[in-house]
Parts: structure tokens; C-alpha cells; sequence
């Protein structure tokens, strides 16, 4: 129907019923109108888009044609700030390593990750917790964004996770190469858990590696199976070898490189490979670090720590996993991990902490045949602690004299389980569990747990196991020592020191030489070495 035929018409209307019809026609006109000026029919020759359809002869339409009289016109669009970067896209423009996805093994651990979703959606929550903090340090210091991911290889980013081999934490330091960069292992800490103190020592490590081979998939190679063994391989195989070419590398080590290469393959492109990422990862968010180092005047009781920042002490216990007791190391670094959004107001909370208010100490009067070893497992602290608090240059003490004791606060121990028990006394071994960790949650001594459950130090744990508890850790929580003298009761890890000798130590712990052999499966004759470590197990002697 044309405009000219609708007026026609209106006319003709209007004649016979033009008060009633007035309004109606009026109002087809209007519509007609707007319809003939905003898409007319489309002509032989008519201009399309670029996307296939006709444009638009008029860019707008004036607003009494498409707006009722009385509505309010619309407001101006609002500016808005451009939002953050996806953290995808933060790290799929430092990605600078070849992934070689023309390589059948690399093919292979994409296909895995795709038949294992699983594996991902246990890992992905711990990745929003721990990979901007690991990005930012790596990305800083110029590496590869590759590199981002390894945590995911070494460890499934699990602070507590352990290997056979002893390695340990979210990049799985053994304790030679741990020492060699700096990361402490002790009574008080080990900070190849500390998720900070380790990504500096493996970045360090890799870099090392890197300058040594120039060549980042070989320094990845190295850092798995160790510079030594790739030197070697490398001198067998023809100049200008890759780490594709070379040869009789070990299985994991062959295994490794292409796994990174993988994940990196999959966190470019997730949708190309036929896997969903879940999470904020998955929908591309940015990513914020979620914790942040403060630091503090000296060493500092946890339970007075998450007092002052305001948190539960198992919340500071999770954001500090390096920390083995009640207390910061004594030694230093003097730093916690807190919350990132609230690092500067908690940091300056707690240094302002006095002195007198960081520990909690109580005089001790030295007791007949004791010795340092037993008031240190008393007040579970350590010996070296109990002769630099009060300045002893020797570990003989004399009954009647008084030491300086630092002991925990009123709320202060191991945090409690992430889990309860699935009956009284027995705990089903979960996904990332490891000895080491169900030790430490549920306070129960690793020693404890291994003799109670028949097992060996690297013996492997099978998801869904069920370890038997002893009684004080059935209800979930560390109790304090049943009845009898604490002092002499437990068991203690000693390190060797230089000078020690079975016959010494034996003397200093009131205990006997065959005693200790037998503990340790040792010679009563044999030598032993310094940073050797015994179990003593006061309370037991035979």
C-alpha cells in the first residue's frame, strides 16, 4: 500500500466518518511514514552492508515518530572506565615459547587434560589463589610467561604437596637445591611451602638454568632431572640439538617439557583444544594477587598475629604454609603473609605491636636431669631458640637455674582439620593429600601416623584410604599431653650439628646410644654427619 493510496483512503474515510476515524488514520499514516523513511523496499540496484543486508537510508529517525508524546528522552550513554584485562589475555601476550603442537607428546597431554576434567576443576580454584602472585614476579623479572604455569606440573599448585623423591611445595625444591637457594628448612619453617620465598628461589633457579643452556625448554629439562644429567645428554647429541632431539632423558623429564608446553596450549586457547576452563579462568576475569607479604619488628606468636589482623589462626596458618610451628622462625625473614586488600592496614597494625606483646614467655627453673632438649619439647619451641633467648654458648645447664622460655599464646597450635574424621579415629585420604599435611592438620605427629598406619616415609598414598588416628586426634584437634611429666614424653627431631656424636647427644637427652640406633635403624658404632636428622622418642626408652 502506497503513501498516496493511505491519504486516498483516509479521505474517502474521513468523509463518511471523519470525527470517529480521524485518529485511526492519523496514526497508519505516521506508521506508514516511519516505515517507508527507515526501510524501504529493497530495489534491483539497492546498496547493501558489508554485512549482507540493505543500509539504512536515513542514519535516524526524529523522535515523534518512534517515541509516545509523553515519554521522557533518553539519557546520553555514561563513560566508562575501560575495563581490566582478562587474566587469559594478561597472559597470552607473554607467551614467547614455541609449543610445538606439531609434537605427537604434547598432542598426547592436551588429550589427557581433555579425558581428565577433573584435574582441572581441583586445580583451577587453587589457580585463582596462587597464579597472579606468580605471574607478577615472573612477567617482572622478564621470563616467559610459560612459566607461569609450571606450579601446575610440579605440583598441581599445592603448597603441601610432596613427592617421593622428598621435594616438596608448589615448585617441589629437594632440600639440597632448597639450601643452595636460600629457601630455610627447620624445626620453625620450611619455606619451600611458602608460596613468596619459593617462586623467587625456582625463578632464580630457572634463570641460573637459562644462562647456562640459553635455551628455555632445556633449562625447564634441567630443573626437572638436573643441570648435570642435560649437560651430559647434550654432549652426546650434535651441535644445535633442541630438547626434542636428545636422548635417554628420564621418562617424568620427557614427559615435563611437553606438559608445559600443553598447558600452555590450553590456557592460549582453550575453545581450539576442545576444553572448558572453569571458574573466573574460564570466563577471562582478571585475576588479583590474594595475598601479600607484611613485615614485622621480630618474631611474633600466631595467635597474637591473627588477633591484632583479625583473622582465625587457621585462616593465618593457610596463608602462611611455610610455617611449621606457633611462632614466626625466629631468625628471620620477619614477614607474614595476609589478605592482599588488606596488606597495608594489617601491616601497620602489627608493627606497631611492642616487643613485649609479640611472644608470650614464661621462666622456666631448671629441674634435676633435665636438659635443654626436654624443656624445648615442653614448651615446644627448640634448642637453638632456648640458647640464643638466653645467650647460652653451651647446651649444659644446671638444675636451680632459670631460663627465658618463649611458649605459645592461649589460642596458639597446629590449625585444625580441614575435614572431620569420616568415623571416630579414621581419616579417608582425599585428592593432594600427603602425610605431611594430614600430620599438620589434624596435629597428630607425622611419626605417630606412620607407626600407627604401618607406613614408610615415601610410601605413596592412595585417594580413599582410611589412616587410622590415635586418640587425641579423633575429635579433630591437637590435645595437650596426657598425664606424666610433658618434658619427657613425645617425639623430638634432632638435627646433627658438627662435634655431635650418639654418646653426646644421648647424654644430653637422657637417653641411650642403642636407643637411638635403634630408632633410626642405625650402627651404634656408626658415624654420623652434620644436618643428619634423628628421631628421639622420649618416653620410650627400652
Amino acid at each position: 500500500m502506497s503513501v498516496v493510496s493511505a491519504v486516498r483512503s483516509l479521505a474517502l474515510d474521513g468523509s463518511c466518518r471523519w470525527r470517529s476515524g480521524i485518529r485511526r488514520g492519523f496514526a497508519a499514516l505516521t506508521a506508514l511514514l516511519a516505515a517507508a523513511i527507515v526501510a524501504p523496499p529493497v530495489a534491483a540496484n539497492a546498496m547493501l552492508s558489508p554485512e549482507g543486508t540493505e543500509a539504512p537510508l536515513l542514519r535516524s529517525v526524529p523522535d515523534w515518530l518512534v517515541r509516545p508524546p509523553d515519554t521522557p528522552p533518553p539519557e546520553p550513554p555514561r563513560e566508562t572506565e575501560n575495563p581490566l584485562p582478562g587474566f587469559l589475555d594478561t597472559l597470552r601476550a607473554n607467551f614467547v615459547l614455541d609449543h610445538a603442537l606439531e609434537r605427537p607428546r604434547v598432542q598426547a597431554e592436551i588429550a589427557w587434560v581433555r579425558r581428565n576434567p577433573e584435574f582441572l576443576a581441583r586445580v583451577i580454584p587453587r589457580a585463582e589463589k596462587h597464579l597472579a602472585s606468580i605471574c607478577e614476579v615472573v612477567l617482572a623479572r622478564g621470563m616467559p610467561g610459560e612459566l607461569c604455569l609450571l606450579p601446575i606440573i610440579e605440583s598441581a599448585l599445592n603448597p603441601f604437596a610432596r613427592s617421593r623423591s622428598g621435594a616438596v611445595g608448589l615448585w617441589q625444591f629437594i632440600p639440597g637445591t632448597a639450601r643452595r637457594y636460600d629457601l630455610k628448612i627447620d624445626w620453625w619453617a620450611d619455606e619451600r611451602r611458602d608460596p613468596v620465598a619459593s617462586t623467587d628461589a625456582a625463578l632464580r633457579y630457572l634463570a641460573d638454568l637459562h644462562a647456562l643452556f640459553d635455551d628455555w625448554l632445556l633449562a625447564m629439562a634441567a630443573y626437572n632431572c638436573g643441570e648435570r644429567l642435560v649437560e651430559r645428554r647434550l654432549d652426546a647429541a650434535p651441535d644445535g640439538s633442541t630438547f626434542f632431539d636428545l636422548k635417554r632423558l628420564p621418562r617424568e623429564t620427557r614427559a615435563y617439557v611437553p606438559r608445559l608446553l600443553a598447558f600452555a596450549a590450553i590456557f592460549a586457547d582453550p575453545q581450539a583444544h576442545g576444553i572448558r576452563l572453569p571458574g573466573r579462568l574460564g570466563r577471562n576475569e582478571a585475576l588479583a594477587a590474594t595475598y601479600a607479604p607484611v613485615t614485622l619488628a621480630g618474631q611474633m606468636d600466631l595467635a597474637r598475629a591473627a588477633e591484632v589482623a583479625g583473622l582465625t589462626l587457621e585462616e593465618l596458618y593457610r596463608l602462611n604454609p611455610g610455617l611449621n610451628q606457633w611462632a614466626t622462625h625466629p631468625a628471620g625473614p620477619h614477614r607474614l603473609l595476609v589478605p592482599a586488600g588488606r596488606s597495608e592496614t594489617l601491616g601497620r597494625a602489627l608493627a606497631q605491636v611492642a616487643p613485649e606483646d609479640r611472644m608470650g614467655w614464661v621462666r622456666h627453673r631448671i629441674a634435676r636431669n633435665e636438659t635443654l632438649g626436654h624443656i624445648a619439647l615442653r614448651y615446644r619451641t627448640d634448642v637453638a631458640t632456648l640458647m640464643r633467648t638466653n645467650d647460652l654458648r653451651r647446651t649444659l645447664i644446671r638444675a636451680g637455674d632459670t631460663l627465658l622460655v618463649p611458649r605459645p599464646g592461649r589460642d596458639g597450635g597446629l590449625p585444625p582439620a580441614r575435614g572431620r574424621p569420616g568415623r571416630s579415629g579414621v581419616y579417608v585420604v582425599q585428592a593432594g593429600d600427603s602425610l605431611w599435611e594430614i600430620s599438620r592438620r589434624l596435629g597428630v605427629p607425622l611419626d605417630t601416623l606412620m607407626r600407627e598406619n604401618a607406613m614408610g616415609p615415601r610410601e605413596p598414598l592412595r585417594i580413599g584410604r582410611r589412616l587410622t588416628l590415635p586418640s587425641a586426634a579423633s575429635g579433630g584437634a591437637t590435645q595437650a599431653r596426657s598425664s606424666g611429666d610433658p618434658a619427657r614424653q613425645g617425639v623430638v627431631r634432632y638435627r646433627v650439628r658438627r662435634g655431635d656424636s650418639l654418646d653426646r647427644i644421648a647424654r644430653e637427652f637422657g637417653v641411650s646410644v642403642r636407643d637411638i640406633a635403634a630408632w633410626n635403624a642405625l650402627d651404634p658404632k656408626a658415624y654420623i654427619f652434620p644436618d643428619q636428622e634423628l628421631v628421639l622418642r622420649l618416653g620410650a626408652r627400652g
